[in-house]
């Protein structure tokens, strides 16, 4: 089978990694693969050059989005607006929208295809028409890094507002208050330098001063980030909003519990006592409790964290996700 993908940008975030784990996933099943990304390639905010290079390593580019015509299903990224999706008005029936979040939702419409995919319960609920759910799936590392568990907790996401990483450096200071220390890891980083950035980086620069430890990677390579997030002890996910929670199932997968707001598609995820524990909504003193409890409960911590990894192994696996897609792609073809 022959399938297009139709990429608006290709910047370090979960929907970007998801397609090039998908298309990964697609080609070691044998199909031939090819994309149209709309993005200047020289653009670092646009396109993350590791992200594209992987993507060229199963996927043939072409320069024009007609190109993608002739391929047997046309998978678009969920991001484009009525103007990018007029040039696939000719072959409408072949072509597949998958949908990440509520602003996914909005950017894509009002224009939808009939075949639609939602990568969460909570994003499905958003949309005006039935549309199935195929959610994310990890290569689940089975074996687990050797890394010493050096960082309390952890965030992982572009510096964004939308992150709430005022949140999550709110509890690390609450954290060193009670504990007389507190060691934190910021996994990712972000492209520009706007206010929101210069007011957390801000914030750290005083944290630090005043003796709370923390780490910042910067963005980090989708191979390295089983690495760093075992390092971590907690993680936490402060978002104001998730289509789904790629990081949780990713921190599961390293045995990491999650404490998370109750948003979105992590009430699929964060399962309270199981894979972690769901605080109060933007509140510091729930984040703080949940987290005291996983750190100074070494057994519970460990419990949790075990069966964070065999949920994600048995429910949220990459082999599973591709699977699911390529059912849909031929269903696609046959309907065709």
């Amino acid at each position: 089978m022959h399938i297009g993908f139709s990429f608006v940008d290709l910047a370090m975030g979960g929907a970007q990694v998801f397609f090039v784990q998908l298309a990964k996933g697609l080609a070691a099943r044998g199909h031939a693969l090819s994309y149209w990304l709309a993005a200047n390639s020289g653009d670092p905010q646009q396109v993350q050059p590791a992200l594209k290079a992987a993507l060229d390593e199963v996927a043939q580019p072409v320069h024009h989005p007609w190109h993608l015509w002739r391929a047997d299903v046309i998978h678009l990224d969920g991001y484009h607006s009525l103007r990018r999706k007029l040039p696939y008005l000719p072959c409408w029936g072949s072509c597949l929208e998958t949908y990440h979040s509520a602003y996914s939702v909005r950017r894509a419409g009002p224009l939808y295809p009939c075949h639609r995919v939602a990568i969460s319960r909570f994003v499905q609920t958003l949309l005006p028409a039935l549309t199935r759910v195929i959610h994310h799936g990890i290569p689940f590392p089975f074996t687990l890094p050797v890394s010493e568990r050096k960082f309390d907790v952890a965030i992982l996401g572009r510096i964004h507002p939308v992150k709430n990483h005022r949140l999550f450096l709110a509890v690390c200071e609450e954290l060193y208050r009670r504990r007389g220390h507190c060691s934190a890891l910021l996994i990712g980083g972000h492209s520009r330098s706007g206010p929101y950035e210069q007011e957390i980086s801000a914030e750290i620069e005083r944290l630090q001063k005043i003796g709370v430890r923390l780490y910042l990677t910067g963005d980090v390579p989708p191979d390295d980030l089983w690495q760093q997030l075992s390092q971590a002890r907690v993680l936490l996910v402060t978002s104001h909003s998730e289509g789904f929670g790629r990081m949780a199932l990713e921190a599961l997968a390293c045995g990491v519990p999650v404490v998370a707001n109750p948003v979105g598609g992590l009430l699929e995820i964060v399962h309270p006592g199981e894979t972690g524990f769901l605080a109060e909504q933007d509140n510091i003193a729930s984040f703080v409790e949940l987290t005291m409890r996983l750190l100074e409960d070494e057994t519970l911590r460990q419990v949790i964290g075990q069966c964070g990894r065999t949920f994600v192994e048995d429910h949220f696996s990459l082999e599973r996700m591709v699977a699911d897609y390529e059912i849909l792609y031929r269903y696609i073809v046959e309907q065709g």
